[in-house]
């Protein structure tokens, strides 16, 4: 996924793609061009010579790699780690060799690149993945000093697992922006995912709704809403992702067994790079 160090003249919209293809086409042709969809890169544009050496068969070695990856991810410009089945690096992108240095060697393992305290976590997550194909995100300690905190993706791919790394500093801050924020009492928080799923929901938001939070893990954020305000939610989260850009509207947000009430909400996309990989959502409920 892009980084937030890749340039806008390698990120391009599907529809001005489609305006201003001979321009972009030769951009692809000297740099892979992210094409994004709802905020998210969907597709890659890039050279033929490229593509051959990615998706012809090719002999691999012991590690599992064929050296056209290896040559492909050095001129990735995301932290990019790929492991084989095993959970040892096969190869790195150049940005994730400048990172971790020795760490991100081939054949070091890919839980070496966290703090030795942070390992037994990695490691399950690790294996989460592998086992269930479902990307997983964690915030650990990481890099040569072991004491930076680095927001961490782990996915699968048809070798083993990919690891990719970005800064954790405005996810943490947002984190504790957002707990002070709650303890008004009038104010709930969530996390959505780009399907419009809630991923994550404090207990604040859960009173408001007067449910239970378990109850509440895995629906649509829509649905929290009165019909007559559920389209103007989705209306809104999908303008966020395609945007960029954060929101705001008033709702009728669902009470249990009381009368709707009218609450604010605040939109504000979570990036990966320069790609909305979900929003953050805050509700703020008149006092009283």
């Amino acid at each position: 996924m892009p980084d937030p160090a890749i340039a806008s003249n390698h990120i391009v919209t599907a529809s001005d793609l489609v305006r201003r293809f001979g321009y972009w086409q030769d951009r692809a042709a000297r740099t892979p061009v992210y094409v994004m969809h709802r905020g998210r890169p969907r597709l890659v544009l890039t050279s033929v010579e490229i593509m051959d050496a990615l998706c012809a068969p090719h002999a691999t070695g012991q590690d599992g790699c064929s050296p056209d990856l290896a040559a492909a991810l050095a001129r990735v410009e995301d932290r990019v780690v790929v492991a084989n089945a095993t959970g040892r690096i096969v190869a790195a992108s150049a940005t994730a060799r400048t990172a971790f240095g020795a760490l991100a060697e081939n054949g070091r393992a890919l839980t070496g690149l966290v703090a030795d305290a942070a390992q037994p976590h990695f490691a399950a997550l690790i294996d989460r993945a592998a086992r269930t194909g479902v990307p997983v995100t964690a915030i650990l300690p990481a890099g040569p000093d072991a004491r930076h905190p680095l927001s961490l993706l782990i996915d699968t791919w048809a070798g083993g697992l990919i690891l990719i790394v970005r800064d954790a500093g405005d996810e943490r801050a947002e984190r504790d922006a957002l707990a002070a924020i709650a303890v008004t009492g009038n104010a709930a928080a969530a996390r959505i995912d780009t399907r419009g799923v809630l991923e994550a929901i404090s207990p604040a938001l859960a009173g408001l709704c007067g449910r239970p939070v378990e109850t509440l893990a895995g629906i649509a954020f829509a649905a929290l809403f009165d019909g007559s305000s559920q389209q103007a939610i989705r209306d809104a989260l999908d303008s966020v992702f395609v945007s960029g850009s954060a929101a705001q509207i008033d709702a009728l947000l669902l009470a249990g067994r009381s009368a709707a009430r009218t609450v604010r909400v605040g939109f504000a996309p979570r990036r990966i790079g320069a790609a909305v990989n979900g929003i953050t959502a805050l509700l703020v409920a008149p006092s009283g």
